[in-house]
């Protein structure tokens, strides 16, 4: 088929059914069946977006996901979709299929007679329990084993589960791992270029702190680059990461869940991660001067996430070297760009402090180009030494002139955050690409119609830079239709408008179409029409388009989604 119409052919219809299915629905009004392409809903196929906890079993430690609350699950949820997977297959296996055979029957071992190096690169491909059964194999491969680099998967080591598939007890599964990864530590002489520990169900008792602190001394000597350390249950007030964690000086990627951070204050002088350049910290237990002493002791550090919170934290970013950082599902008073020359990318989700939303203060960041998700009316915006408020007007001193994609939260019945939004556009006044998700409204306190837009003043980004605006979860709602028309009479430059809407009847659907039909036919600033239409699928978090992978991936240069083409199927 086709790509997507042109922009002035008949769109989707704005009033699906209740409840259509992706392969049929009904159109508007009854009759015939009609086919809905898949490249109509929201997600698009291929892209990073998940909320849904898809964690395989094994990497929730061979638990129940129950174990844990929802925040908790959803918490690690996110970390364990982050983290990259081990460089090795649970599949391998060093069979008799690269062996020849003799006429008598008897196989001929050709992997054996493979050099050194190339039999290491095999070992370091398989799980550290089948490499090191390998020595049995015979007296050629005595010895390999422990002069090859040794991934350490412990998820490889989980007994199983009863007759039923029951997983096993916490505390069966504590025991079993916990010898393996220790021996394996023990026995293995480096280096460790991956280990993921993630079932150990460390606790607050002496027994575990030994534990802990053996296994950083180890990984100490052992080179380790990539550390995937994550525990059940959440962190524990006695039980904190030992300060060995900090004699890792080989680390470059460091991905902590569920703990309690080293206490900074009681480091050596010239404690350091002098080769880290990505950190995860999710539901980790943290305090401002322990953030304050990561990113000065880790100089190469481009990559920083946070995920959850334990502690309400006031984040401040000073680096010369970070390029992405990312708060999500953080209890933040605030979270401030002091100096951070490198930064481009900056997003913060779903982060709250306990009342009110958390204050965002930008500072010097020249190179910031991404941005989101802001909430106007909630979050405290500052640029400089200056708060942003409704009537505050652009000047050099209240503008982020580098960020050209901007995302934004946003709730069209809440007065108050409206009347704040054309506040915050002005701050972004090269903004191209700008993705607004609308939020469904308990207590309302008012919409603002057209009026309120005709009579505000110009916004450079809309008028001169915006090209693609994408608005997720589209209700109908009065406010929201009236900032869509503010949009299509002044943008310029506007490229596309994609309306994602949610798969279920609007409550009056003939006013909902009737508002389509005068967007669709205002005078529209760019020329023509240029309004597209998707569904956003139930169950897969709404229209949300935001991962920490994509993120925090420089080669994906669109991490809210924004700029897919729509292809009919």
């Amino acid at each position: 088929m086709a790509r997507r119409p042109p922009a002035t052919a008949t769109p989707l219809n704005p009033c699906p059914p209740p409840n259509p299915t992706p392969a049929s629905a009904s159109p508007r009004g009854g009759g015939m069946a009609a086919t809905i392409p898949a490249a109509f809903f929201w997600p698009p196929p291929g892209n990073y977006l998940s909320t849904v906890d898809t964690t395989p079993v094994p990497m929730r430690h061979g638990l129940d996901p129950g174990t844990l609350n929802g925040y908790g699950d959803m918490v690690l949820g996110f970390v364990y979709a982050y983290v990259p997977p081990p460089p090795v297959s649970t599949a391998a296996t060093l069979s008799a299929a690269a062996a020849a055979t003799t006429e008598d029957g008897e196989g001929i071992d050709r992997i054996s007679g493979l050099p050194d190096d190339l039999l290491r690169r095999i070992l370091s491909r398989l799980p550290a329990k089948d490499g090191a059964r390998t020595a049995a194999l015979s007296t050629r491969w005595r010895g390999l084993w422990r002069s090859a680099p040794l991934v350490l998967v412990d998820t490889h080591f989980l007994p199983r589960g009863g007759a039923e598939g029951r997983p096993p007890s916490p505390g069966a599964v504590s025991r079993a791992v916990r010898r393996a990864v220790s021996a394996a530590l023990r026995a293995h002489p480096g280096p460790f270029p991956f280990v993921s520990l993630s079932c150990g169900f460390m606790e607050a008792v002496d027994r575990d702190r030994a534990v802990l602190a053996c296994w950083f001394q180890l990984l100490a000597t052992k080179g380790v680059e990539e550390l995937v350390f994550v525990n059940r249950p959440l962190p524990l007030q006695g039980l904190r990461l030992p300060a060995a964690l900090f004699s890792c000086a080989s680390l470059r990627r460091l991905y902590l869940g569920a703990w309690r951070f080293v206490d900074t204050a009681t480091l050596p002088r010239g404690a350091s991660f002098p080769r880290l350049h990505e950190l995860v910290l999710g539901a980790v237990a943290l305090e401002d001067r322990d953030l304050d002493f990561l990113l000065a002791a880790s100089p190469v550090l481009e990559i920083l996430a946070i995920v959850g919170s334990v502690l309400k934290l006031n984040a401040r970013l000073a680096s010369h070297s970070l390029r992405c950082a990312q708060f999500c599902l953080a209890l933040l008073e605030e979270v401030a760009v002091v100096d951070a020359p490198s930064l481009e990318r900056f997003f913060i989700w779903r982060c709250m402090k306990q009342r009110h939303g958390a204050r965002v203060k930008i500072g010097h960041a020249p190179r910031l180009s991404m941005l989101g998700y802001l909430e106007p009316g909630v979050h405290v915006l500052e640029i400089g030494n200056t708060v942003i408020k409704s009537g505050t007007m652009p000047s050099p001193k209240t503008t982020v002139p580098s960020v050209q994609m901007l995302a934004l939260h946003l709730h069209f019945r809440m007065r108050n955050e409206v009347k704040m939004l054309p506040a915050f556009l002005r701050c972004f006044p090269n903004v191209e690409t700008l993705c607004i998700q609308s939020e469904e409204t308990r207590e309302p306190t008012g919409e603002l119609n057209l009026k309120f837009w005709q009579e505000t003043s110009p916004i450079k980004c809309v008028q001169t830079q915006l090209k693609r605006l994408v608005f997720r979860e589209f209700h109908g709602e009065e406010g929201e239709f009236a900032f869509l028309m503010f949009i299509a009479e002044n943008a310029r430059l506007l490229e596309e408008m994609l309306l994602v809407m949610e798969l279920r009847r609007p409550s009056a659907p003939e006013e909902l179409f009737a508002r389509m039909k005068a967007l669709e036919t205002t005078t529209w600033a760019s020329g023509s029409n240029k309004v597209g239409y998707m569904l956003s699928l139930p169950g897969v978090g709404g229209g949300s388009a935001w991962s920490l992978k994509a993120g925090s991936d420089f080669k994906h240069n669109d991490p809210f989604l924004c700029l897919f083409k729509m292809q009919m199927q």
